[in-house]
């Protein structure tokens, strides 16, 4: 179990992260060719990054919630190819997402900050990962971020 002052490191690194991610886009201007410069085939462009960060965020909370709510629940895979495609992120405002990011996250972390000591160890079944606690789960998003904010750092710069 988290010590209480890594709890709030975590908590406030998870807030943050839409911060970091907002000063790193700031000066990319609305037409600019960077939101859709795509050097790697496989990955995502900046702007559809920061749609699926969204996106992607109220997977993450119900995850949490679930597992806190639930006995061991059963967590689906999220197809984040096929929300890419359903939520057209290659068309999206990436300002407007990153608002919805932003006020997204600010709902996760105030799930977790609302967590008993306790909750942190609670575990459920995801697919394709295995069993993972919520302080795990967390750590993972927080994982996520570092990837994908590393990611915003090469797009600019490519």
């Amino acid at each position: 179990m988290l010590a209480p002052y890594a709890i709030r490191y975590l908590l406030s690194s998870l807030e943050g992260t839409p911060s970091v991610l907002s000063a790193l886009v700031a000066d990319v201007s609305p037409d600019s060719p960077v939101w859709d410069a795509r050097p790697d085939p496989e990955r995502f462009t900046l702007r559809e990054m920061i749609a699926h960060l969204a996106d992607w965020e109220p997977v993450c909370r119900e995850r949490i919630y679930r597992t806190r709510v639930e006995e061991n629940p059963h967590l689906p895979n999220w197809d984040e190819e096929q929300a890419a495609l359903i939520g057209d992120y290659a068309h999206t405002n990436p300002y407007e997402s990153l608002l919805w990011y932003t006020e997204r996250r600010a709902a996760t972390v105030a799930l977790l900050a609302a967590l008993e000591a306790d909750e942190w160890t609670r575990a459920a079944e995801r697919e394709k990962v295995g069993t993972l606690s919520i302080e795990q789960q967390a750590f993972l998003i927080l994982a996520h971020d570092g990837f994908h904010l590393r990611q915003a750092v090469e797009l600019k710069g490519a």
